[in-house]
């Protein structure tokens, strides 16, 4: 076989793991917030739905790609783990940014660097027994929704 076809062929393989998985991680996670009942209409920004989109693809593409090239060492895992959790991170709070409700929208901050210090552990330590659904909804946790304020006289 030649050499350059067969590394076209893992190029392919990688191109479409990475885009399923990425995918696969951002449409679990868009269904949790269609999922999430508010009893007001919700609509959502679809350019930083799109980018939300893309920080999954990225994040799985440097996933796929640090597993492809042999990082087997805890310390090598280290910086696609950061990259990896925080692109999970970014594409949590850019799809929560995305929803546009009469609402105010609040985060806990302390919860929100929790989310994503958990999910860069996960990622860097390759643990699969730590489930990114568990840890996303935690991450919902820190957030609250409430009625916009009236301003009256102006």
């Amino acid at each position: 076989m030649n050499p350059k076809k067969g590394e076209n062929i893992r190029c392919s393989w990688l191109i479409g793991g990475f885009l399923t998985m990425g995918t696969g991680i951002w449409a679990m996670h868009f269904i949790g917030i269609i999922a999430y009942y508010l009893p007001v209409l919700i609509a959502y920004n679809l350019p930083i739905v799109i980018v939300s989109l893309l920080a999954a693809v990225i994040a799985s593409g440097i996933d796929l790609y640090s597993l492809h090239r042999g990082f087997a060492h805890r310390f090598s895992l280290l910086i696609p783990g950061i990259l990896m959790g925080s692109g999970i991170g970014s594409k949590h709070y850019m799809g929560m940014a995305a929803v546009r409700v009469p609402a105010e929208m609040h985060d806990n901050y302390w919860i929100v660097a929790l989310f994503v210090l958990v999910a860069v552990i996960s990622k860097s330590m390759r643990k699969s027994d730590v489930r990114l659904d568990e840890i996303h909804f935690k991450g919902h946790g820190g957030m609250r929704v409430g009625p916009t304020p009236v301003r009256l006289g102006g």
